[in-house]
This record gives C-alpha cells, sequence and structure tokens, in this order.
C-alpha cells in the first residue's frame, strides 16, 4: 500500500507501474472508411469569433458557477475562485485566500517558480477585487472565441484533444494599454477509449454539423450545450468540469497587459492548473487555481554560455537532442521537447528576457554543437535559425518575439506568420465575414494554423472505422476529477495548499504512457 503523503504516493506510484509506464499505447489498425472529405467552415467548426455566437454561448461567470458547484464545497461562490486566482499575482498575504507569488523563492531570494524568478507582484492582482461578471463595466470578462482543438488529440486516442474559450477584458476594447486576456483549455476525455481514436467519432461530427447550421442563434445554444453539458446520449461530457484542468489534463492561460492606476507593466503569459485537495478522508476540501511554470518555455538565460554551469550545461545537452525535430521543412511540424526543469513561471513579450537569440552566441561552443547536429542530418540551417524555431514554440515568441525580422527568418524560406501584436484573436477589433461581425483573427491563424488544423481535421472525419466501436455509455470516458491529500494548514481548519511543484510532479506521473504524437503533428505548443 502507497503512503497518504503526495510526494510518497507519487514515488510509491511510479514505482508500482514499473516499465509499463513507458510503454505506448497502440494505434488501432483495421479497416478504413476512405468518405469524400466534409465541406466545412473553418470559422464555424473550428475557430469561432462571431460576435452573436461566443457572446450568447457561455460566460465567465457560467464557467467558474460550474465548477464551484462540482466541487460540492460548502459555501464555494465562483467570486471566491476568481479572487483566488488573482491574488497568486499578489504578495502575502494578499486576500489570505491561498498561494502568493513570494511564497516561493530561489537561491538569490527573489519569488520564484520552478527555480527561476518572477515578475511579483504584477499588477494583475488588483483584478482580485474587481467584478468581472457584469456586462457593461470595463472590468466584465467577455467571450472572443470558441476554439475546437481536435487536432491535439494523441494519436492513440486517450484524449480527444482540446477544447478552448478566450475571455478578454472589456477595457481593452477602447484602451490598447488596459488589457487582460484568459484562456480556459481543457482537455476532453475519449468517451469510448476502447475504441481508440474511433472513439470521438461524436464530437467531431457535432463540430462538423456546425457548418451546415446557418442561424447564429442555433449554432450558439448547440455550442453553449456542448461546454456545459457534453453530448449525454454519445457519453461524452462536458467540457467544463474540473478534473478537465487539472494535473494530467489541461490548463488555463493568462495574456496579461494591465496597465492601471499608472503602472507600466511588460507584455506577460502565465499559465494555471485547477487543483482539488482534501485532508484525510475528504473532510475539508478547498478548490483553486495553482500557478505552474509555462510549458515549451525555458528560461532564456540557459542559451547563455556566460558564465556555464550544471543546469545550462545539461539544458544545452538536452537541446542538442532537439535539433532534427526543429529543422522539420514545416511550419506545421518542426518542434522542441523541453523537460520541465527548464521551463519558467512566465513567458514576456517584451525585453529580452525571453528573447533566445539575445542570449545566444552564434561563435560559441553551443552553437557549434548545434552545427555538427545540423551537417550530421545533412541540413542547411544556421545555429541561429534553430534558435529562433525554438523561440517560436515559447508563448512569447509565438505571440510576438518572432513577429518581425530577423526573428522570423527560420532557413530554408521559411517565415513565422505575424500574430496581431501580443494576441492571436483581439477583443478591440472585428471584420465583417459573410455579413456578420466576428472578432479579428491573426495573419498567423488565417494562413498558416487554421489551414493546418482544418486539413487534419477533415482527415480524420474521413478515416473513421467502417464500423462503429460500440462500448456502453456507463464505462465512457474517465470522469474523476485528480484529488490531491493534503495535512491541514498551520490553522488547523484549512486543508495545506499543494506547491506547484507537487501539482507539476502530478501531472507528469498523469500523463506518463500517453502519445506524444499528435493527430497534427508531434508539435504540442500552440
Amino acid at each position: 500500500m502507497c503512503p497518504r503523503n503526495l510526494l510518497a504516493l507519487l514515488l510509491c506510484q511510479l514505482l508500482l507501474a514499473g516499465p509499463a509506464l513507458a510503454q505506448a499505447v497502440p494505434i488501432a489498425t483495421g479497416p478504413q472508411c476512405l468518405q469524400p472529405a466534409p465541406r466545412l467552415d473553418a470559422r464555424k467548426s473550428l475557430f469561432v469569433t462571431e460576435v452573436d455566437v461566443v457572446q450568447n454561448a457561455i460566460s465567465l461567470e457560467d464557467i467558474l458557477t460550474r465548477l464551484a458547484r462540482e466541487s460540492q464545497i460548502p459555501g464555494l461562490r465562483p467570486i471566491d475562485l476568481w479572487q483566488q486566482w488573482w491574488d497568486t499575482q499578489n504578495l502575502s498575504p494578499g486576500l489570505d485566500l491561498g498561494l502568493n507569488c513570494d511564497d516561493s523563492s530561489n537561491s538569490q531570494g527573489d519569488p520564484a517558480l520552478n527555480g527561476f524568478p518572477i515578475e511579483c507582484p504584477r499588477s494583475e492582482g488588483s483584478e482580485a477585487t474587481i467584478d468581472p461578471f457584469e456586462p457593461g463595466l470595463p472590468t466584465f470578462y467577455e467571450p472572443i472565441a470558441l476554439v475546437n482543438r481536435m487536432d491535439l488529440m494523441p494519436e492513440d486516442g486517450s484524449n480527444c484533444g482540446e477544447f478552448r474559450i478566450v475571455f478578454a477584458r472589456h477595457s481593452g476594447a477602447n484602451q490598447r494599454l488596459v488589457r487582460n486576456l484568459v484562456i480556459f483549455e481543457a482537455v476532453l476525455p475519449n468517451p469510448n477509449p476502447s475504441c481508440e481514436a474511433g472513439g470521438c467519432r461524436a464530437i467531431a461530427e457535432f463540430w462538423a454539423g456546425l457548418s451546415r447550421v446557418e442561424d447564429p442563434a442555433v449554432r450558439s445554444a448547440r455550442l453553449r450545450s456542448f461546454f456545459l453539458n457534453g453530448l449525454p446520449r454519445d457519453g461524452v461530457q462536458p467540457v467544463i468540469r474540473i478534473g478537465h484542468f487539472a494535473p494530467g489534463a489541461g490548463q488555463i492561460r493568462t495574456n496579461q497587459f494591465l496597465n492601471n492606476n499608472g503602472n507600466s507593466v511588460v507584455w506577460q503569459l502565465r499559465e494555471y492548473k485547477l487543483v482539488q485537495f482534501c485532508t484525510e478522508n475528504q473532510a475539508t476540501c478547498s478548490l483553486q487555481f495553482m500557478p505552474v511554470s509555462v510549458k515549451t518555455n525555458p528560461w532564456g538565460e540557459l542559451f547563455d554560455e556566460t558564465p556555464i554551469d550544471v543546469q545550462r550545461r545539461t539544458f544545452m545537452r538536452h537541446f542538442l537532442t532537439q535539433v532534427e525535430s526543429l529543422a522539420a521543412p514545416d511550419l506545421n511540424q518542426f518542434f522542441n521537447e523541453i523537460p520541465n526543469e527548464f521551463n519558467a513561471g512566465q513567458s514576456n513579450s517584451q525585453g529580452s528576457e525571453n528573447d533566445y537569440v539575445s542570449h545566444f552566441d552564434p561563435s560559441g561552443r553551443f552553437s557549434r554543437g548545434i552545427e555538427l547536429q545540423l551537417r550530421r542530418i545533412g541540413s542547411s540551417l544556421e545555429p541561429i535559425e534553430i534558435i529562433r524555431r525554438s523561440q517560436t514554440q515559447s508563448c512569447a515568441g509565438c505571440h510576438q518575439l518572432n513577429n518581425q525580422a530577423p526573428a522570423n527568418r527560420l532557413g530554408e524560406g521559411l517565415v513565422w506568420p505575424p500574430s496581431l501584436g501580443f494576441v492571436h484573436v483581439t477583443e478591440d477589433e472585428t471584420e465583417d465575414i459573410g455579413g456578420s461581425d466576428h472578432f479579428r483573427i491573426s495573419q498567423a491563424l488565417k494562413r498558416t494554423f487554421i489551414p493546418h488544423r482544418q486539413k487534419v481535421f477533415e482527415t480524420y472525419l474521413a478515416e473513421i472505422a467502417c464500423e462503429d466501436c460500440f462500448t456502453p455509455l456507463a464505462s465512457s470516458g474517465d470522469s474523476s476529477t485528480p484529488i490531491l491529500e493534503v495535512d491541514l494548514s498551520a490553522d488547523g481548519l484549512t486543508p495545506r495548499e499543494p506547491s506547484p511543484q507537487e501539482v507539476e510532479a502530478l501531472d507528469a506521473l498523469l500523463r506518463e504512457g500517453r502519445s506524444k504524437k499528435t493527430l497534427g503533428g508531434p508539435r504540442l505548443a500552440h
């Protein structure tokens, strides 16, 4: 039997699982139906920004209310979740709701996450005291996009990909320096996991069917039901569930540029997990937004050879193993895997912190190591182009730092497509599409990412197995929420908040054995 202490429990479970964790689940084989690709409207079935659809489909209050209710924690309100979330960016004790940004520090004594410095406090900490739910207020968070990311489904069908909702602070509609955006990125379980990738068929057919619906009110109602109720007849869970944003599943990300109260801030992106933790026998529980490292986002100074230390040397050795995957000749296919020990707790879209090129010495030993790897695989790329490609995989690179030359020049004719300046969908401008207003999206989405996702989605729809794979709905999907068992906190009344390190360790454990290649390719970023 494993102990109840969380870290000891993780180690025990790893030992019990043994080598089975390293074995990938085989991809389904069998007869395939090659059907004509369905006629899809990507702006109805993949990236929905039509104002009349998204603004009537779901609200931030809907989401936080559903999460609070599911937790079954007496008295927990949606505003409580909101306040705890943003209080994480205040100095301790803040509102005394949970973790604060200075609760952990590095060896220099600076506030840190995953061992790397973070800005603490941030002006966005003041959001803990505002009303985000009241339409018409500058502080209202309005939905601006509903997104189908079935291209992120692992090839083994261990889940059905991600389904996302983007919200923007209403002040950004007319104040370009007072902006804050959040994106809920839920991983939806496969309702019929024994069918592997084919088990997600009902979800794909739902989204494809939206292309055939002309009435925006009908599409809005169907999307609302999908996110809040799922597809009950097909055993598909609601998108909005605690476990779908928890360790081992999805995440919530923020894109912050809130210049209020005379403050001047750097545009920054962060990442969170939704964590439910309880004392023994679930006697007392808490549900909180927990800050975690920003994935595929190594700390910029790891690219700097001066001075060299054990951590940088270890990072550079790992990076050399990623050169071949970064050299792939396709904007939608090159990638790098970054172990979490190297990921920072923030991604700055301004300044040098996340500008990997500014830390890189093109004449140093690290550069020569990259060049040797490139020549080994017969690539004509230069080391600096590999560094630029790696930067595109970070949040800051994709959203801003690789927008313009030379940072967007990736070698062999590839040019990184631009965002809208820090965002890929904006709350401050609409565009007319077929006679209706849509929140504007970036050229990167229009010309590069969405066409690729559409091709992947249409291929999936056209290649579903000839015979339906039936699994009783009673066994559909994994509906459980990971519950972290913790001790009482110092007050003797509430559960002790787990640390970000504990949350990251559980996340890594729950992801073990999952296929790293998705339907859309090996890239997990963006």
